[in-house]
């Protein structure tokens, strides 16, 4: 069960409370997409992230977790877990009052478009995070 909720000055309460997968993203932009402030060119932004978020799921589900070390897996999600981090840190400027409505959908544009790259990106790996979790194995290691 996931409940959204963003308090600041424009008096966000509880936004959202479905039975959906744990997904921070998810909650996030049906909260953008539930809000009455925000333009329809948000709502948009907000329609294609949750898209986006579940192509991504699909992708880890169907060809990440098949074709990649879990290293390489592991540095992906890292990579869009901080896309996650971008898209929370947004929406609780703008619930703050700190952020406009055009500043939202100018940032939100570019976190929305990252993620729906992120699916289509070839296997290989991105900027290697991991290195120093690599196990080194030893003498008499079954590796």
């Amino acid at each position: 069960m996931i409940t959204v909720r963003f308090a600041g000055a424009r008096g966000f309460g509880k936004v959202a409370e479905k039975a959906v997968r744990n997904s921070v993203s998810l909650g996030v932009f049906l909260a953008v997409a539930a809000h009455p402030e925000v333009p329809f060119r948000v709502v948009e932004l907000a329609g294609r992230g949750i898209t986006a978020t579940e192509a991504a799921t699909r992708w880890v589900l169907k060809v990440g977790k098949s074709s990649l070390d879990g290293f390489t897996l592991a540095d992906k999600l890292i990579d869009l877990g901080e896309k996650e981090d971008q898209l929370v840190q947004l929406w609780e400027e703008y619930g703050a009052g700190g952020v406009d409505v055009a500043t939202l959908e100018s940032r939100l544009a570019k976190i929305v478009t990252t993620m729906e790259a992120w699916s289509s990106v070839p296997e290989g790996p991105v900027e290697d995070r991991s290195s120093g979790l690599r196990r080194v194995l030893g003498p008499g290691a079954d590796g």
